[in-house]
């Protein structure tokens, strides 16, 4: 990633131009030149170049000889050349991957701009400095560098500086996840570029878009911005974003299975690199181009691009490389039943893969080992190759490598006449097989509690209906003996007056009995009946306008009519009887009631679950800011008046209904509390290994892919999250929380 990122900023922040009575030195000329091809020479020459002692400008601008003026210009340096030889190493050191050395040469350069108050180029000093910390993943530092350089810009900066800040800015949105800020960015440059002529940051505009959507998964639209980059470079010298964005397109027109136009983009990206000179990313075009091309079964000119690129590696002595290259070859050896040449190759790969400590390609080769053994009918020789495949996936607990081998070795005994052997691995494939596709559900606490208790209710409320019932039945009788018995009207209306108070008695009864069913009486909050009660209601009311939005999809504006339902947990809940009694628990929970509809949002709802657990309800319509309504909760709670300790910190789950927009029918409320609760005990986990406040928000990205959250919702959500098809939003690193620690294997039944 530095290399990538380090090249972008030699394309958009180079140094500045110098005074023109000061052109660039030879080195620093040729320096730039090979800032992309061969940047290891590009630092020697400016190392070279600054073993020249400074020189005061006066002395070169007043010299009154044309021979002095030379002499001094090929023996000395100036300030202003100092600064650019600085900046010119710290980007070739980038492209080299070297990191810790770009990051101190820039420094160098800043520290001088800034002594000679030179704006421009401190400037171009701390946006090379922000992108390379972009680099290094930390956006918010070079959120704050881009900051303090778009304070020195003036009007009369030169345009390099004006056309890169803007984009590496929208970058820094980027890789915060502020998606939306990021993409409306992007927009709005690419519009600008293109009103102003600026066909170079209007390209790059284009190719950082295509990034934006296929991190969204949105794949088709990520292909057309790669194709309309390379449409608006045309026959522009922009070798380097040229080629990347032809190899991104390649990639994702083969995850499309169009393998005519993935080899027409990855030959267009080895060209772009071959003209670009720089060896190591033309090896790595090679790759990609040869695996394209054997994917489309012309495994005879994949082996060319393979060999082409051994030669390069030879030349540059990298093992690693080397050794997969011969994994490479040895692959479309096999395709092509040449079994002497793929055995050759697949023994020198692994070899150099059992020399370097790399397990997973040692596997690969194994496997591929094992398959060669297995078409040349040797199954003693394809058993080793795969059985030890098979213990070192174990060793790693390397399911995809562990289902692979098993799946081999099952065909090896089935073929070989060992039904026996091949269905104890027929099993374990499955049950890898199995592990790999399917989660456990989340043993949580269910939102009925106290079932007894609730029967009970069930059983009054049904016979006060009943006597409802029987009450109207009587009514009706007296009303039919009142026009029939005239005579004793007195009677009459007094049987009525009796009934009507008693029929009066029993509603208000009935009515003070439903409500206390609904809601929750240690708090006197709303509990989950209600919740319940309303929830079918609200799931319909969004999903009618779900369906809505995603007709009006062509004005691409995203739904904002969800309803966010957070879920908390609050530990001082959950025991508080067995800590402080149970007086002073009614009497604490009777308060907290209280101060906390009085607290929440005159449009939000709070019930209160039991056991320590809250949902509240807010339409997203009423969140100007997530992270406000979060922390108002968690004030909320902090500033709740008690006499005695509670433990406040708050473990918030978040998600939206509808949780697909453009599917909102395919969960139920029963999936979507499932997904909640998951969401939850992620932020449970967080806040035990942080001690603090946690919260965690789970997002389905903007695709329709309801048919991946078919069969059990909690397994088919970690396989999302893990995929990147959910995204987690958290108040700590996402990093942080084990999914896999969150859906633990079933108990293996007897």
């Amino acid at each position: 990633m530095i290399l990538s990122v380090a090249v972008l900023v030699s394309h958009l922040a180079g140094a500045p131009a110098l005074s023109p009575y000061q052109p660039d030195p030879v080195e620093l000329q040729r320096a730039r030149q090979l800032m992309l091809s061969r940047p290891g020479e590009c630092v020697a020459l400016t190392n070279f170049f600054l073993q020249r002692k400074e020189v005061d400008p006066a002395q070169m601008i007043n010299s009154r000889q044309d021979f002095d003026h030379q002499e001094l210009a090929r023996r000395y340096r100036t300030r202003e050349q100092t600064q650019a030889a600085w900046q010119i190493q710290a980007l070739c050191q980038a492209n080299d991957g070297l990191p810790l050395p770009a990051d101190a040469s820039i420094n160098k350069a800043i520290e001088l701009a800034r002594r000679y108050r030179q704006a421009d180029a401190e400037a171009s000093g701390l946006t090379i400095k922000a992108k390379l910390a972009l680099a290094r993943q930390d956006p918010e530092q070079a959120r704050a560098l881009l900051d303090e350089a778009d304070a020195l810009l003036t009007e009369n900066s030169p345009v390099s500086l004006t056309s890169a800040l803007p984009l590496l800015q929208a970058s820094a949105l980027l890789y915060q996840h502020r998606f939306d800020e990021a993409r409306q960015a992007f927009e709005h440059i690419r519009v600008q570029a293109q009103q102003r002529g600026r066909h170079l940051q209007q390209a790059w505009a284009n190719y950082l878009l295509g990034g934006y959507y296929q991190l969204l998964q949105q794949d088709e639209l990520a292909l057309s911005h790669y194709v309309e980059t390379l449409s608006l470079l045309g026959k522009r010298r922009q070798y380097y974003l040229k080629a990347i964005a032809a190899e991104k397109a390649a990639s994702l027109y083969a995850a499309l299975n169009k393998g005519e136009q993935a080899v027409h983009y990855a030959n267009m990206a080895t060209t772009e690199f071959e003209l670009l000179g720089n060896p190591t990313l033309l090896i790595g075009s090679l790759l990609n181009l040869g695996r394209v091309t054997r994917a489309g079964n012309d495994a005879n000119l994949a082996l060319v691009y393979f060999f082409n690129a051994l030669d390069l590696v030879k030349t540059q002595g990298d093992s690693e490389l080397m050794a997969r290259l011969y994994l490479e070859i040895g692959h479309c050896y096999r395709q092509l039943d040449n079994a002497a040449e793929a055995r050759h190759y697949l023994t020198l790969a692994r070899t150099s893969f059992k020399r370097s400590q790399d397990i997973p390609r040692q596997i690969d080769t194994l496997l591929q080992l094992g398959q060669l053994h297995l078409e040349q009918q040797e199954p003693g020789l394809a058993l080793l190759q795969l059985d030890q495949a098979r213990q070192l996936a174990e060793q790693r607990d390397d399911v995809p490598h562990l289902i692979e081998s098993h799946r081999l070795l099952a065909l090896l005994f089935e073929t070989s006449g060992n039904p026996s052997q091949a269905l104890v691995h027929q099993k374990a494939f499955h049950d890898y097989y199995e592990r790999a596709s399917q989660l456990n559900r989340l043993l949580t606490q269910s939102l009925v509690q106290d079932s007894d208790q609730q029967l009970q209710q069930e059983r009054e409320l049904a016979g006060l209906r009943q006597q409802n019932a029987q009450l109207q039945q009587d009514k009706q009788r007296f009303t039919l003996l009142a026009t029939s018995l005239g005579l004793i009207s007195p009677l009459l209306l007094y049987g009525l007056l009796r009934n009507y108070i008693r029929s009066r008695r029993l509603q208000h009864d009935n009515s003070a009995l439903q409500h206390s069913l609904l809601v929750e009486p240690r708090t006197g909050l709303p509990n989950w009946r209600q919740l319940m009660q309303r929830l079918p209601q609200e799931m319909a009311k969004r999903q009618q306008r779900s369906e809505q939005w995603y007709l009006n999809e062509a004005e691409a504006q995203p739904f904002n009519d969800k309803i966010y339902y957070l879920l908390l947990h609050v530990p001082f809940m959950v025991d508080l009887s067995e800590r402080i009694g149970l007086a002073h628990a009614a009497d604490l929970q009777k308060k907290l009631g209280d101060y906390l509809q009085g607290r929440i949002h005159p449009k939000a709802r709070l019930y209160d679950l039991r056991e320590g657990q809250f949902i509240y309800v807010i339409s997203q319509r009423q969140v100007v800011d997530l992270q406000q309504t979060l922390a108002s909760l968690e004030r909320m709670f902090a500033e709740f008046p008690s006499q005695f300790e509670l433990d406040q910190r708050l473990a918030i789950g978040i998600i939206g209904h509808p949780f697909l927009p453009k599917a909102p029918h395919a969960l139920d409320d029963m999936r979507l509390g499932d997904i909640l609760y998951l969401a939850m005990a992620a932020a449970h986990q967080l806040t035990e290994q942080t001690g603090e406040r946690a919260w965690v928000e789970l997002l389905a990205v903007d695709c329709q892919q309801a048919a991946f959250f078919n069969g059990d919702i909690r397994h088919c959500c970690v396989q999302a999250i893990l995929k990147g098809l959910v995204k987690v939003n958290s108040s700590h690193k996402k990093q942080q929380i084990d999914w896999h620690a969150l859906a633990p294997e079933p108990a293996a039944t007897l």
